[in-house]
């Protein structure tokens, strides 16, 4: 599971789980994709279209609204194949609306779907970049890898926030290790490309 930024409040840190629950993370995931209220969903509404419409309207930067557009897609078909697609629009609608939290567990929920895009990783560290917590996500990602030096992903995400702070040549050993543990994954076209960027 991916890390999630600590409470700002150091004793509630102390208490906090190292990975959030799966439970809660489905438990958040079913919340934020609740419509609005006063709002209702056509079953017979298209999943695509809801899609589309949601990518118009962060052209025209009317956020709220293609949030409201993506839920409708993921509650549409949430299984469909380009739900990690749309998991990652909402993500970047929710964190351009400053609604961090949310753009976390989209995501995470996009990373989930689609292990394989390198791109919902990145999304997902720029996010806790933007939200000041960077540092925080380091210090449990370098918690993780020493807890569990098999662990890929969490090697994978070091790196890349690694890469996020500026700090290549502290990148480098992590997308190494990565690359030793799973050489066969498509991650690892990623992992190399970041080496190269060196």
């Amino acid at each position: 599971m991916l890390p999630f930024p600590p409470s700002p409040n150091k004793s509630q840190h102390l208490s906090v789980p190292k990975r959030l629950p799966l439970v809660v993370g489905v438990l958040m995931a079913t919340l934020f994709l609740l419509p609005a209220k006063g709002l209702a969903y056509d079953l017979k509404d298209n999943a695509i279209a809801h899609a589309r419409n949601g990518q118009l309207l962060m052209e025209r930067q009317q956020y709220d609204e293609a949030i409201e557009e993506f839920k409708a897609a993921i509650r549409l078909n949430p299984y469909a194949s380009m739900a990690a697609s749309i998991y990652n629009n909402l993500g970047m609608a929710y964190r351009l609306t400053h609604n961090y939290a949310n753009a976390y567990a989209s995501f995470q929920r996009a990373v989930r779907i689609q292990p394989p895009f390198a791109l919902y990783y990145r999304n997902l560290i720029d996010t806790y970049r933007s939200a000041g917590q960077l540092p925080a996500v380091k210090t449990q990602l370098l918690t993780l890898t020493q807890d569990n030096p098999d662990n890929a992903e969490a090697w994978f995400l070091l790196g890349l926030t690694y890469q996020q702070e500026g700090n290549p040549n502290q990148a480098q050993p992590c997308f190494e290790r990565f690359l030793k543990l799973q050489p066969e994954a498509e991650l690892a076209r990623a992992a190399q490309a970041a080496l190269k960027q060196r």
